[in-house]
């Protein structure tokens, strides 16, 4: 049901709206109940304030006015002048993941994206698309089991969908060789990396490869898409074409410890010859967006500082370079601080569930992944071209 009246709404809904408003009524906040959205995951309940109520005395309450309602979480936050009051649906459905993909691969809404990212659906139920080319390089964060690696194998799933081998390329760095390696045998995947000098090697290959895009599009192109578009007109026919590298990490913590690990030994002549893989992640990150080069970077550990070989490093020189970042439950509010930079992430309900900047979106907001399982990474594995023929 979505946007009912309070007399429309069920004999569930309208109790949980008067316990909201008498916990709001504690607090010291006076207002009325304007409308109700639900979807798959969450109800949200919209409250028109009094003029003389003020958010500050109920933002941060959100365990007072769970308990009052006996839900694990509630989120409450500030949308156009009205209090709004997220809580999970008793009933709570399965976000389908072939349905996601149909919607994704007839959306008009991905037709213009270079790489469009399936990021499942928003409260309401709406479908959720990202552009990777446009954010250019993605943070995943997420405590164990709050959906995180599922969420990865949907974003590579989408993507294998929407472009084909010649287009599209990956690099999967999985340390733990857990849950990238399951994607050994599609055919995007150029390589399957579980040891950290490899990575270091591939890293200052993707410099390289940087550097020589760069020079080609020189005086003819601004970035890769313009570059691919000239191959079909004249005098550019006999250029190559360009693929689009995506770059996915799997456990960047993990990354930077062995990193450390490795490099803890190392004189100064050493260590100019080998240098951090933060260092490589971050300058690949300052210059690749135009080239077509593309991070995807994944932790379930986002402390403040982490250690990266010669000292440590603060997590936001990292996730600077980050603009889009999706964060899963995490423990504690410092945590969510780190990703988001604000709270919120300790308050999901895992499996799935989300908060999530991306470029075009101002404030914060929450969506919930598909379930991907095993038979779907297998079909995708096996059938992607046949899946996408049938609707390119």
């Amino acid at each position: 049901m979505t946007n009912p009246s309070l007399l429309e709404c069920s004999k569930e809904q309208q109790l949980q709206i008067g316990r909201i408003l008498f916990k709001l009524n504690q607090l010291s906040f006076n207002c009325a109940f304007q409308r109700l959205e639900e979807g798959p995951i969450l109800r949200t309940f919209f409250f028109i304030p009094a003029l003389d109520a003020l958010f500050s005395k109920v933002i941060n309450r959100e365990e007072e006015v769970a308990g009052a309602l006996s839900v694990e979480s509630a989120r409450l936050y500030r949308v156009a002048g009205l209090l709004a009051v997220e809580v999970p649906r008793i009933d709570r459905q399965l976000i389908r993941f072939d349905s996601c993909l149909h919607n994704m691969l007839t959306s008009e809404a991905t037709k213009d994206m270079s790489l469009p990212l399936l990021m499942g659906q928003n409260p309401k139920g709406n479908y959720l698309y990202a552009d990777l080319a446009v954010q250019p390089h993605l943070l995943i964060a997420g405590a164990t089991g709050s959906g995180k690696s599922i969420a990865t194998s949907q974003l590579i799933c989408s993507m294998a969908l929407m472009r084909p081998p010649s287009e599209l390329e990956f690099i999967l760095v999985d340390t733990k060789n857990l849950d990238l390696v399951l994607f050994k045998g599609l055919e995007h995947v150029s390589a399957v990396i579980t040891d950290i000098n490899k990575l270091r090697d591939q890293l200052q290959e993707l410099l390289k490869e940087h550097d020589r895009r760069a020079a080609l599009m020189t005086g003819i192109s601004r970035n890769i898409k313009e570059w691919n578009a000239l191959q079909s007109g004249w005098p550019y026919r006999a250029l190559q074409s360009l693929k689009y590298k995506v770059l996915i990490i799997d456990e960047l913590a993990d990354v930077f410890e062995r990193d450390a690990a490795e490099r803890a030994g190392f004189d100064k002549d050493q260590k100019a010859a080998f240098p951090a893989i933060s260092a490589l992640l971050k300058r690949i990150a300052q210059v690749s967006r135009a080239t077509g080069i593309h991070i995807i970077c994944a932790t379930q550990r986002p402390s403040v500082g982490m250690i990266t070989g010669d000292a440590k490093v603060k997590f936001g020189d990292i996730k600077a370079n980050f603009p889009a970042r999706f964060c899963f439950k995490l423990p504690t509010m410092a945590d969510s601080r780190v990703v988001l930079d604000e709270n919120g992430a300790e308050l999901l309900l895992g499996k799935g569930d989300y908060l999530y900047k991306v470029a075009g979106v101002d404030n914060v907001q929450r969506a919930h992944s598909a379930f991907v399982s095993m038979d779907d990474i297998a079909l995708i594995l096996s059938q992607h071209k046949e899946i996408r023929g049938m609707y390119v």
